[in-house]
């Protein structure tokens, strides 16, 4: 049977009419939209009927439908955005009472008098109580004072939400804002059919994991292409756009596990850094549209020639990683910023470059030590993005700065135990030893795992292995792939053939492994990281 596939843009009134009924099956997670994205469709929205476009655009849906139920949609993607719309009507049909394509929107009419309506979106969601939640929130009577809602209830949450946002908005126009909203604004659903339901499914899911594995799901990068693709049309250089575009798309495929979206994101550090901006990051659509963003304010070929600098800097980042023989002493703290937990320290190092170019020069090594310094130390996002932000904006500002981190005082204690950073750490202590170089690929391991317990000597016996499994003095790095259940004397003879220094030296104790030989490995690596994160003379602190 031949592949059925439509697809159609449909405004509002006509997504929800009919006899159509949307269902959310079992398998979809719980409904997760909280207020930041009912903020930006609201915003988008209100701005759309403000500046009095044509319409206004949500994004498509993909939709299963078989012969045997025609009027039942099964939702494969796009149930958060039609849930919210449900619950949005909800509130624009309280302040426009008698509009029928709202009432009808929310709930299919009965074809005879007095018959009972059905639900225009049904949720089977077994993981929350989203059927049980949505109901509450169809059946509430919105014309006396709402309540406070319960923090579990996402669906009464956002409900409050729009109810406060659409009782501030001008209630002389909202009869218009109405008829704008359900004649102007438009989904794409994409619809699949065939003769089950279960065919019809199979479809679908084929067709939205398509859509994902191309990037279109989001469709940031796509949206940005077609916009530098507009302003390359307006300069009658689209030909040239194209080419260009493709050396793109290939030199980020080039690059490890990155897309063009992930090139964005760096690019928008790199503006933040030259419009001066230190606060949150929001998301790559709303930062692009802003009245900052480069699509409103450079030409395309400016845009991609800062595009094609930042996937620049990500294949040198890269190529440092993994030749430790081109950039011996470089290497260590690239590894080290990579093997941080989160990507502020990256994206911080990437604006680096950018600016200041792609030298292996004593000005970077000395900006990564204290970027590892303040990072590692901090460790959390909550606490090292502001200041991160802080330096990038610096790095424009063509200002000295100060990686401002440093205790009164540094305790054996800090260094105990290192949560999501502890593989940085082994990495840490490993480059601190100056008679190290570096190493790639390396590998993260213990010197005791939980199966070399028994043949440890009585100096174990009191000693409970969770206390020091995960401690620095536990943990190494080698340059060898090494199984998790090998046994401490196979373990010392891979060792003893490793081009690690300590390696080598670690093979001839560990057969005898003590807990003192466990407690003196301890206490020197500790000692390492005191020295590294102990202040600095102020002439090492600029940047």
């Amino acid at each position: 049977m031949a592949f059925s596939l439509s697809a159609e843009q449909k405004n509002i009134s006509v997504v929800f009419s009919g006899e159509t009924q949307y269902v959310i099956p079992p398998y979809q997670r719980p409904y997760s939209w909280k207020e930041e994205q009912c903020m930006s469709l609201f915003d988008d929205l209100k701005k759309a009927y403000k500046d009095k476009e044509e319409g206004y655009f949500l994004g498509n849906i993909v939709i299963a439908k078989s012969n045997e139920n025609s009027n039942r949609l099964e939702v494969i993607d796009g149930q958060q955005r039609l849930t919210t719309l449900i619950i949005f009507m909800k509130v624009l049909l309280h302040f426009d009472k008698s509009n029928l394509k709202l009432k009808h929107a929310i709930n299919i009419p009965s074809a005879r008098e007095g018959g009972e309506e059905k639900r225009r979106l049904l949720t089977n969601v077994f993981i929350e109580k989203d059927a049980t939640f949505m109901e509450e929130v169809l059946k509430l009577d919105l014309s006396g004072e709402i309540e406070p809602f319960s923090n579990d209830n996402q669906f009464k949450k956002n409900l409050c939400y729009f109810y406060k946002r659409v009782d501030g908005f001008c209630q002389e126009d909202i009869q218009g804002f109405v008829d704008f909203f359900t004649n102007k604004v438009s989904l794409l659903p994409i619809q699949t059919e065939d003769y089950s339901p279960q065919k019809s499914r199979e479809k679908a899911l084929k067709i939205f994991e398509t859509i994902n594995d191309r990037g279109l799901s989001l469709s940031v990068s796509d949206i940005f292409k077609a916009k530098l693709y507009s302003k390359a049309l307006n300069e009658l250089k689209h030909e040239e756009f194209i080419q260009k575009w493709k050396t793109l798309d290939e030199d980020c495929q080039s690059l490890q596990n990155k897309k063009i979206d992930d090139i964005f994101r760096a690019y928008t550090h790199v503006i933040r850094g030259q419009k001066n901006i230190k606060t949150n990051e929001i998301g790559l659509r709303e930062f692009f549209s802003k009245d900052y963003s480069p699509f409103n304010t450079m030409n395309y070929e400016t845009i991609l020639d800062d595009l094609f600098k930042v996937v620049e800097a990500m294949k040198f980042f890269e190529n440092v990683i993994r030749t430790p023989s081109q950039y011996p002493n470089l290497s260590k703290w690239f590894q080290l910023v990579d093997e941080h937990t989160n990507r502020y320290p990256f994206h911080t190092l990437l604006v680096f470059l950018y600016k200041h170019g792609l030298h292996d020069n004593d000005e970077l090594i000395q900006f990564c030590q204290n970027l590892i310094r303040y990072s590692y130390y901090k460790r959390t996002i909550a606490q090292i993005k502001f200041q991160l932000f802080d330096v990038i904006t610096s790095l424009f500002k063509s200002e000295k700065y100060n990686f401002v981190y440093y205790p009164d005082s540094l305790e054996s204690s800090d260094f105990k135990y290192f949560g999501t950073l502890k593989r940085g750490f082994s990495l840490l202590v490993l480059y601190l030893n100056p008679q190290q170089q570096a190493i790639c690929p390396y590998y993260f391991n213990k010197l005791v795992l939980a199966n070399n317990t028994s043949s440890l000597n009585e100096t174990w016996d009191q000693k409970e292995y969770t206390d020091y499994t995960d401690t620095i003095g536990n943990m190494i790095v080698l340059d060898k792939n090494v199984s998790r259940y090998i046994a401490l004397d196979k373990k010392a003879e891979l060792l003893k053939t490793s081009d690690i220094l300590e390696a080598q030296e670690l093979s001839v104790k560990i057969t005898h492994w003590s807990y003192q030989d466990y407690d003196q490995r301890e206490s020197l690596l500790n000692s390492r990281l005191m020295a590294f994160f102990t202040k600095p003379d102020e002439t090492t602190l600029s940047i």
